[in-house]
């Protein structure tokens, strides 16, 4: 009677699993004439599609099974409404068990001669070494080459220098300025007036070892720089001046080069004259490959990619209305995709560049697109070795899953979440990003993130574990305030996604007139900010802010309220950054709790706005501050943050806990304007510091029933922070974190795992920061 319940609830539970299915297979060794039989195996994916969509019942589970193999596509897979499941039902594109397919836009390279004709200014030492071959057949033009699962690297040349500009506020914009050494600032730092969009597109140098070069091709060269520390531009040569050292671009930068100091120095890219070992050089003009390989000729595996974008999921997008429709019910699942070319920005481009031009708006630069997606799923994936992005999520995009992937060696965004701008319209939404791999992502683009989400909210993103990249692991932004009052700009970041049309009318319906003061229309705009809702949860983050500078490995700025950030351990950040945790500017409504702040060599948290900092650990980090207190400009009064049952714990002998840092609005977020009490200080080797600490802020009404209290951790020496059981801070409320429930779950594939790095890199070589000496990178 017992077997008979259990199989009986068996049939209840998985009573999905009776429903009739059918399957294809297909192949790299197939033929798209044959019946897409195991036996008899399709070719390609479009043929499966084809097949799907002539079958008399599609209301049953399709599986399509990928063998083993290399599929070679030379342009995007699209998978339209017509290609969805039924509701009810999936299709799945699944490898073959125990068989790895591989999606891949590479063509082969062939007739390599070794160069004999030396050009003018080729380097010496690479005579007799370099390699040259003709583009590959319909290819017209490419940004990497791959040596299987190594990208190659392009020739590369630095040693000069861009000269700095002077950004003048919009405040001062009647003031007589030198237009070759200052420019008036907008708030993101991009020039504030149409008119002087030109310095976007010339750089003042100095170049005492002559590294630029009067090049015939000019074009094939690209100038790679930081305009200001948080983002990076690679654009192609116009011209350049020498007698007044000014050089040309093809096209407009983010802001104007050497707008704010950067420790990242400007450099030459493409350039025949710094081939070396190991490198290549590709011109378009006269469609020609130089490479200089590591060992006596060229690989047999090299390869040039001819896509950006390989899948594509679309439905069909209604842009300027309010309905579009979506593709549904697709799983994709065990799936290697490689071999991406990288994108490069356009003209026009200014406008639709998300945050700070960290992406473009609605582009296909990821290897898989989700366009007008809902109850999708990609698993047990793995996106690698391409200059381009893995995943976007864009415009309408709801209940899709992605979970247990591998994101590595990707040349931008691990994974990117592009719902449409500031409107009413708010359809990207509700998807879980769970349990995936990423590192290495952001390898050309050092602006990448391992997961980005711009203007798309109630999220789950959990169990991801992100190491070396080179800003942050996970963003939450949205478009800033001064951005949107300056409605009459379309040239600013994110200007042109603003649906102006739809804020109208729905001010209109509430009878609203715009606000005069910035913080006051901010009010009024929060509900078309829709990166709201978000939970980040159970994450494992280090060797994050590896490149560039300013920025946070999580971070909250200019997106909506009710985001969380909780139980997430994030370690080892060794960096010229601004902090590990951060409410960034125009942002409030934030709360951080129950994370674990290890080993950072800037502070744990920047705080900023009215957002919350609660029961959180901060052990180890910066000796110089534990939370930064900062504002931005124009804020408003916004009092009463929670800053409380927190504990700052420092194995040392001398810390500073709090310091006030770049006071935009002088008496806003500061320690004394928040809620800053309850919380626990411990220094190992010394007592000073947190006397000194208690006595200044309770002389200013705040920590009054703060302690000075060993945590008693289980074993903080080998990584367990849990407190013991007889820890004083249990009675006083504080919150135990499990930091074994934190990163990947348990059935994460075993065999992707084995593509991670060895257990030794994951600590960076780096000294703490100590308050007796160092200097502080301050970009403020």
């Amino acid at each position: 009677m017992k077997k008979l319940f259990v199989f009986l609830a068996f049939v209840l539970l998985f009573g999905c699993s009776s429903k009739s299915t059918t399957s294809f297979y297909i192949s790299p060794k197939g033929v798209d004439t044959n019946n897409g039989s195991l036996e008899s195996p399709f070719r390609t994916i479009e043929r499966a599609k084809l097949a799907i969509q002539r079958l008399d019942n599609r209301e049953q589970n399709i599986f399509v099974y990928l063998r083993g193999g290399t599929y070679k596509i030379d342009k995007t897979v699209r998978f339209g409404i017509e290609d969805g499941a039924p509701k009810g039902f999936q299709y799945t594109y699944i490898a073959y068990p125990g068989e790895y397919p591989v999606i891949s836009s590479g063509v082969s390279i062939n007739h390599w001669r070794l160069l004999s004709n030396y050009p003018e200014g080729f380097p010496k030492e690479a005579q007799g070494k370099v390699w040259i071959a003709d583009y590959p057949k319909g290819v017209d033009n490419f940004y990497h080459m791959f040596d299987g699962d190594r990208r190659v690297d392009r020739s590369r040349k630095d040693g000069f220098s861009i000269r700095a500009m002077e950004p003048i506020g919009f405040d001062q914009k009647n003031r007589r300025i030198d237009k070759d050494r200052q420019y008036v600032s907008a708030r993101s730092m991009n020039v504030y007036f149409n008119e002087d969009r030109y310095q976007l597109k010339q750089f003042h140098f100095e170049d005492t070892d002559h590294i630029l070069k009067p090049w015939n091709n000019m074009s094939d060269i690209e100038l790679g720089f930081a305009p200001v520390p948080w983002t990076m531009n690679l654009i192609p040569l116009e011209k350049i001046d020498f007698r007044n050292n000014i050089g040309y671009l093809t096209l407009e930068s983010n802001s104007p080069p050497g707008a704010k100091k950067s420790h990242t120095k400007p450099w030459i890219e493409n350039a025949l004259e710094y081939i070396s070992e190991g490198t290549f050089v590709n011109r378009k003009g006269s469609k020609k490959i130089y490479y200089w390989p590591k060992e006596d000729r060229p690989e047999t595996s090299l390869v040039v990619p001819t896509l950006k974008e390989y899948f594509l999921l679309e439905g069909e997008i209604d842009y300027d209305g309010p309905t579009d429709t979506p593709v549904k019910n697709l799983v994709f699942d065990g799936i290697t995709f490689e071999h991406g070319d990288r994108f490069s920005w356009t003209d026009g481009h200014k406008g639709l560049g998300i945050q700070h031009d960290w992406d473009k708006f609605d582009n296909p630069n990821a290897m898989m697109r989700l366009r007008g997606a809902e109850n999708c799923i990609v698993r047990n994936c793995r996106f690698t070795n391409s200059g381009n992005s893995a995943l976007r999520l864009d415009l309408y995009c709801q209940k899709n899953e992605i979970c247990n992937n591998l994101i590595d060696h990707v040349g931008h965004m691990g994974i990117l979440l592009c719902g449409y701008g500031p409107g009413t319209k708010d359809v990207n939404k509700e998807n879980k990003i769970v349990s995936n791999l990423i590192h290495h992502v952001g390898t050309v683009w050092k602006q990448g993130a391992g997961i980005f989400v711009w203007q798309s909210g109630n999220n789950i993103i959990s169990h991801n574990l992100i190491h070396h990249v080179p800003r942050k692991g996970v963003g939450l932004c949205g478009v800033r305030m001064p951005i949107l009052a300056k409605r009459e700009c379309r040239f600013d970041e994110g200007s042109k996604t603003i649906r102006w049309s739809e804020i109208d009318a729905d001010m209109k319906r509430r009878n609203l007139q715009y606000a005069e003061k910035l913080s006051d229309l901010w009010h009024q705009f929060t509900p078309y900010l829709h990166a709201r809702n978000n939970v980040v949860e159970f994450n494992e983050v280090y060797r994050a802010l590896e490149a560039l500078g300013d920025g946070s490995v999580l971070n909250v700025s200019g997106a909506g309220e009710g985001n969380v950030v909780q139980n997430n351990y994030v370690h080892h950040i060794a960096s010229h950054a601004s902090g590990v945790l951060r409410t960034d500017d125009w942002q409030r409504g934030t709360i951080f709790k129950k994370n674990i702040i290890y080993m950072a060599n800037v502070a744990a948290i920047v705080h900023k706005g009215f957002n919350h900092v609660v029961n959180n650990m901060i052990l180890d980090c910066s000796t110089k501050e534990s939370i930064r207190w900062a504002s931005y400009p124009d804020e408003a009064a916004d009092y009463g943050s929670l800053v409380q049952k927190n504990i700052f714990y420092e194995s040392g002998d001398s810390i500073d806990f709090y310091r006030v840092s770049y006071r935009a609005s002088e008496g806003i977020t500061l320690p004394e304007n928040a809620s800053t009490d309850n919380n626990f200080f411990w220094c190992v080797q010394s007592k000073k510091p947190l006397l000194n600490h208690l006595k200044k802020y309770r002389a200013q009404g705040i920590e009054t029933h703060s302690n000075v209290i060993d945590p008693l951790f289980v074993d903080f020496k080998n990584g367990n922070f849990n407190l013991k059981a007889d820890s004083p801070l249990l009675k006083s409320g504080f919150e135990n974190i499990d930091i074994k429930s934190i990163s990947l779950l348990a059935d994460y594939p075993e065999h992707l795992k084995a593509f991670d790095v060895a257990e030794n890199d994951r600590k960076p070589i780096f000294h703490r920061q100590k308050s007796n000496g160092g200097q502080l990178y301050d970009f403020w």
